[in-house]
């Protein structure tokens, strides 16, 4: 007779953690909705600890079109909480904190989700994710399906109730949304230890962009040259004057990102501050000999660089998917000279698409969409709102600063803080969201924290040479399915969208944190969407 094991359930918006009580099944949590495209997770907390490599049999029983992926839940560390305001990004003063962080650090979390394939690769407590990934030509309806995972002599067994809606996710491809994470190669060699472009480093390039693909992530940034490196060498005569440039190894980025499904493709930023508060700016590529972004030098090394960028662009048709940033945040300090260094560069070019993050609000004419920090568009979203009335395209960013209640993606902050950052986007008339750091967590789990705040960089862990999504990063994913059936609802009722939209999220600042009243809200627009197939 088979040992059933118990179990905690948890919904895909709750945190989880290695120290919670058993507690009775919430048989609510195991009724699942899911549009049609789309994916849909809970989560299980069981009373015992496997070891690291011990083997398990996994099993589905009633799915029809719908996949299962299970996933081990593993433990990460928080060492200082989020801060309540700018910098420093972190503290360890709880009390400055604890009207709007969920836990005191030091404290540990679920947060990385490891496949599970033959063994867990983790040991610990055990507990998991089990994903379901809806067919988009499957029929609506219920399915009762029953998942069970045997492990040493315990068996753990758990029916769920599907709802399979008549909504339909649109495909990534066909998506309007702008996603943006950046890969920092420099910092992916880091991760994997080895040189930039090596085998290694490419295998391992491959895995973030099959992995970001996979949360709907639809725009690939290789953001080098932000962090003062460029793998696109400059090419130098005997005096070492910049004579060519060699864009190889961008475009062979760029390539296996369109292979992966990535739809649209930018290149690197070329430009930036030395200071924050002064306004010269520089050209990136030749940083040791801070040439005048500005200057004649400058627009000569500029009309070479983007000679090869458009040679590159027609040798690979991408005419309709290249992007092109320039400058990371623009400060008013500098506006002046961001406004005439993107003249320069669009009289060299005047058919380039450029997409910037800014934080200021006097730049007109410059960048075709304006990727605008939260805190600085609550300051300005007076003139921000009348630039984007005039026609003036805006998407969104997180960085670590501001911190407190403003959205962003740290470990003390609520799950569904990752998910509202897609569904602002309506609040705001913003096309898409971009963060810096998406792969940039240190590689050991026992402490994601560090000088910035508590694992807001990152939302992918790198283990034993292998990416790991966070739940942070399934909260991506839904967030951007979310975002795909407000748009459904807000083509049809326009009113009804912007209304259920507010009830998730005010401002970047102002958003619902209580979980049963989100998942509410969620099944609401789901409903919603239904009536429109």
């Amino acid at each position: 007779m088979e040992k059933l094991a118990k179990y905690n359930v948890y919904t895909e918006s709750q945190w989880v953690y290695p120290d919670d009580e058993m507690v009775a099944v919430d048989e609510k949590k195991l009724t699942l909705d899911v549009a049609r495209g789309g994916n849909v997770l809970c989560q299980i907390l069981t009373d015992f600890s496997v070891e690291e490599n011990t083997p398990f049999n996994f099993h589905v029983c009633g799915a029809n079109g719908v996949t299962v992926i299970p996933y081990q839940l593993v433990k990460v560390g928080v060492m200082r909480n989020s801060a309540p305001y700018g910098k420093p990004w972190s503290t360890d003063d709880y009390e400055s904190v604890k009207d709007f962080v969920t836990r005191k650090a030091p404290f540990e979390v679920f947060d990385a989700t490891a496949p599970m394939e033959k063994v867990f690769l983790s040991g610990g407590r055990l507990g998991f994710a089990l994903r379901f990934k809806a067919g988009s030509e499957i029929q609506a309806g219920v399915q009762k399906i029953i998942v069970t995972v045997e492990v040493n002599d315990q068996t753990v067994k758990v029916p769920v109730t599907l709802n399979v809606h008549k909504a339909v996710i649109p495909a990534m491809r066909d998506s309007k949304l702008m996603v943006v994470n950046w890969i920092v190669p420099k910092n992916l060699a880091d991760q994997v230890g080895d040189e930039r472009y090596s085998e290694k480093y490419y295998e391992a390039y491959q895995d973030l962009l099959e992995h970001m693909v996979d949360i709907r992530n639809n725009h690939l940034s290789m953001a080098e040259s932000w962090q003062r490196y460029l793998p696109d060498e400059c090419i130098k005569d005997e005096n070492g004057k910049i004579i060519d440039f060699d864009l190889s190894t961008l475009e062979k980025s760029l390539q296996m990102a369109e292979k992966a499904g990535m739809t649209k493709l930018y290149g690197m930023y070329i430009a930036h501050f030395l200071k924050w508060n002064e306004p010269q700016i520089y050209l990136l590529w030749d940083w040791e000999n801070k040439i005048d972004a500005t200057s004649f030098e400058a627009y000569r090394q500029l009309k070479i660089y983007f000679k090869r960028v458009k040679e590159m662009i027609a040798r690979n048709h991408w005419e309709d998917k290249y992007i092109q940033p320039l400058f990371d945040e623009p400060q008013f300090q500098n506006a002046d000279n961001y406004r005439i260094f993107v003249g320069m560069v669009k009289s060299i070019w005047p058919e380039i698409f450029i997409h910037d993050p800014v934080e200021v609000d006097n730049i007109p004419g410059t960048a075709d969409v304006w990727c605008v920090k939260n805190a600085i568009y609550e300051k300005y979203k007076e003139s921000f709102q009348k630039q984007q009335a005039e026609g003036q395209r805006m998407t969104w960013y997180a960085c670590g600063s501001p911190a407190g209640y403003t959205m962003n993606r740290t470990l003390d902050l609520p799950i569904t803080v990752s998910r509202l950052c897609f569904w602002i986007c309506h609040r705001y008339n913003l096309e898409g969201f971009l963060h810096w750091g998406y792969h940039c967590l240190k590689n050991d789990l026992s402490d994601v924290s560090g000088p910035r705040e508590p694992g807001g960089p990152g939302i992918v862990h790198y283990v034993n040479g292998k990416f790991w999504d966070s739940m942070r990063a399934h909260a991506q994913r839904a967030g951007a399915e979310d975002w795909e059936l407000i748009s459904i609802i807000k083509e049809h009722n326009p009113e009804l969208a912007d209304k259920l939209v507010e009830r998730a999220c005010r401002t970047f600042d102002d958003y619902e944190r209580d979980i049963e009243t989100f998942e509410k809200l969620r099944l609401e627009v789901l409903n919603e969407a239904d009536k429109f197939f």
